[in-house]
């Protein structure tokens, strides 16, 4: 079996965690392939398109959440599935926490459960370009600080209608639990079909989220704002928006395999991660 092992070294506990999952693997005759160099000194993501990472079998990431979602969607454009070890804070996406590292002897067995979950895709049109951008946890539309942002909103076919908020997001369920849960969304249960859109301080008596299906689109036009406008898409390095641009939010045709090796259900790991502690 040939596994790609990416840590993010920045976390605290990364670096024990992760000598000690290369160690178990290759001591029962894995083939590890180590990508140490995919988060910087700061913890930021660098892409990577290395042929050596299509043929491997799964991916394990080894840090927090970004992490493991950062992985996670590389491992989606090769189509292989991703086990995430918790050597973050929340592990939110984790398959395993750092004291449970006997379980990966499960994985090579064969003993384990996985879960596809949807990704999505945000479609930029902007100055005459189209550039998609995919999406695990969710794309967040905002302002300049204490600006309000203005913006057009059409649910599928209909005619759009006219919004004023601070800023809004685009969720997919396993997004449901981050930023979306904090400004008032829903929890969503992470294998349904179905993505949510969540408004952040609306100017409006309408303040609630709407949960549309997979096959629905979400198209947004950016009117002239008076403040400077941005996409960030995933907590990476946010996109200027500029008047006249469109956005159009869609399921996309990539979905992330998570690999779960203990059997915790999602409200289960609800219950310990988020109510517990809080």
């Amino acid at each position: 079996m040939k596994i790609a092992v990416v840590p993010n070294l920045t976390k605290k506990e990364a670096m024990a965690c992760t000598e000690e999952t290369v160690a178990i693997l290759r001591t029962h005759g894995c083939e590890v392939i180590l990508k140490d160099d995919l988060f910087d000194a700061n913890g930021v993501y660098r892409e990577s398109t290395e042929d050596s990472l299509r043929s491997c079998d799964m991916f394990i990431a080894i840090g927090g959440d970004g992490t493991i979602i950062h992985t996670a969607k590389l491992a989606a454009g090769f189509d292989k599935p991703i086990l995430g070890i918790n050597a973050g804070t929340l592990g939110f996406t984790a398959g395993v926490e750092r004291n449970e590292l006997s379980l990966l002897l499960d994985l090579l067995r064969g003993e384990y459960r996985e879960e596809k979950r949807l990704m999505l895709e945000v479609q930029l049109s902007s100055q005459g370009a189209v550039v998609s951008h995919k999406a695990l946890n969710d794309a967040v539309v905002s302002g300049e600080l204490s600006s309000i942002i203005n913006y057009q909103m059409a649910l599928g076919e209909n005619k759009g209608y006219h919004y004023r908020a601070d800023g809004f997001i685009v969720a997919t369920p396993t997004g449901s639990t981050a930023y979306s849960l904090s400004a008032g969304g829903p929890v969503i249960q992470p294998d349904m079909d179905c993505l949510v859109y969540t408004p952040v301080c609306p100017h409006s008596l309408f303040n609630r989220s709407v949960v549309f299906g997979g096959d629905t689109r979400l198209t947004v036009s950016i009117p002239e704002n008076v403040h400077q406008l941005f996409l960030t898409v995933d907590g990476e390095t946010p996109l200027t928006l500029h008047p006249g641009d469109q956005l159009v939010f869609s399921r996309s045709e990539r979905t992330a395999r998570f690999l779960k090796l203990d059997q915790k259900d999602f409200y289960d790991i609800l219950n310990q991660k988020i109510i517990e502690t809080r």
